[in-house]
């Protein structure tokens, strides 16, 4: 289902943060929930934590709801269908070209972090430790 975890994180983390520049909340959510999954598979799992957490805020019935986690979710046959359905409305491919059609800018460079938790962190704006401090 997914290409590469770690390209893929990068990319989703970017559109979740495009798409809440423009206010596009539901669509924010579909990327944070691709970036959730990359995140889990990726055993980053405070990540996919603020992930879920950013979804439920936005969206109290979300599906995510129901699982404490992004790894349990993705044990289930619900979960995985639900994901199939994102995956086809926001493909890899897609999710590059809005970025582009978007005119979205990060100046966040992997180089200049040790640890991939502070990189994807500081694409979605936010600081590592505090994501750490509140959702680990």
């Amino acid at each position: 289902m997914f290409i590469d975890p770690t390209r893929e994180i990068v990319i989703f983390a970017r559109l979740a943060q495009a798409f809440k520049n423009r206010l596009q909340m539901q669509d924010r959510d579909r990327a944070l929930v691709m970036t959730g999954v990359c995140a889990s598979m990726l055993e980053m799992e405070v990540i996919a934590s603020f992930c879920r957490q950013l979804i439920l805020k936005n969206n109290h019935g979300h599906m995510i709801r129901r699982f404490e986690t992004f790894h349990e979710a993705l044990r289930t046959e619900d979960f995985l269908t639900f994901l199939k359905q994102v995956r086809r409305k926001l493909p890899t491919e897609k999710a590059e070209n809005l970025l582009v059609e978007f005119g979205y800018q990060c100046d966040v460079k992997r180089r200049d972090y040790d640890d991939p938790n502070m990189y994807i962190a500081a694409v979605m704006g936010v600081d590592y430790a505090w994501i750490k401090e509140n959702f680990q």
